[in-house]
């Protein structure tokens, strides 16, 4: 299994022998081009991913439903008959775009596509609450798991989860000060020992890149990637960065 990260934030490409996945597509330089009242997000170069690559796509997931999970722009650029698996509050938006084939993914739910099979756990709070959820994908013995925003060490150790590869945060973000919005670089260093885990892909890089009404409210703590490769953690965070597992 391939893990690449095709922008600079947060848009994931795998690949295995027999299918490829895509999740949370983001795929040009603007994330909402009609307004950035709430949200935005901008950047100087389009994915990293070709016609060629989204073809190739058997399922798009979408972890959550707000904007810079899903991006209609980029989902249109798919086919509409493409298996797509998400939170319920995704799949009346997906369905106004054309979408045809949804699953909705929630804890206890597995999924075979191809030579790979997604297992899906309940997120970590304050978004455990049908918005979305965390995910394993596996092929053989081999192990990627996914949280797209907020986890604990003692989550992980109570469903006794393993995996070779894992995409978390690394930059603690809170609305208010108060409601956790992302891990600090501490935290999932705890997690990834849980994990038993020696690659960290960083998800939702530069929260403070993003811009809009929601940026006034959020308070970002400073990123520590020395702490990973003090534990002999391998740190992929760049576009393009790949791992095969």
């Amino acid at each position: 299994m391939k893990i690449k990260k095709i922008d600079d934030y947060q848009s994931w490409y795998i690949e295995s022998d027999d299918v490829s996945i895509i999740i949370d597509p983001w795929l040009d330089k603007v994330m909402q081009p009609k307004s950035n009242f709430f949200i935005n997000r901008a950047r100087n170069e389009n994915a990293l991913i070709t016609d060629e690559m989204i073809s190739k796509v058997k399922c798009i997931l979408i972890s959550a439903p707000f904007e810079d999970h899903f991006h209609e722009k980029s989902l249109k650029r798919f086919d509409p008959s493409t298996l797509v698996l998400t939170s319920k509050p995704s799949e009346k938006k997906l369905k106004k775009l054309g979408f045809n084939n949804i699953e909705i993914l929630k804890n206890g739910i597995q999924k075979n596509i191809g030579d790979l099979t997604i297992k899906a756990h309940d997120a970590g709070f304050p978004y455990n609450y049908l918005w979305t959820f965390s995910f394993e994908i596996v092929q053989g013995g081999k192990v990627l798991y996914f949280e797209s925003h907020v986890d604990k060490p003692s989550r992980i150790k109570q469903k006794n989860l393993k995996a070779d590869c894992a995409i978390l945060t690394t930059e603690e973000v809170k609305i208010l000060g108060l409601l956790p919005l992302s891990n600090s670089s501490e935290t999932t260093l705890e997690i990834l020992k849980e994990l038993e885990c020696k690659n960290i892909m960083i998800q939702g890089s530069d929260p403070a890149e993003t811009k809009g009404l929601i940026s006034y409210f959020l308070k970002i703590g400073k990123e520590n990637l020395g702490i990973f490769k003090s534990n002999n953690i391998n740190v992929y965070k760049d576009p393009g960065s790949e791992v095969v597992i």
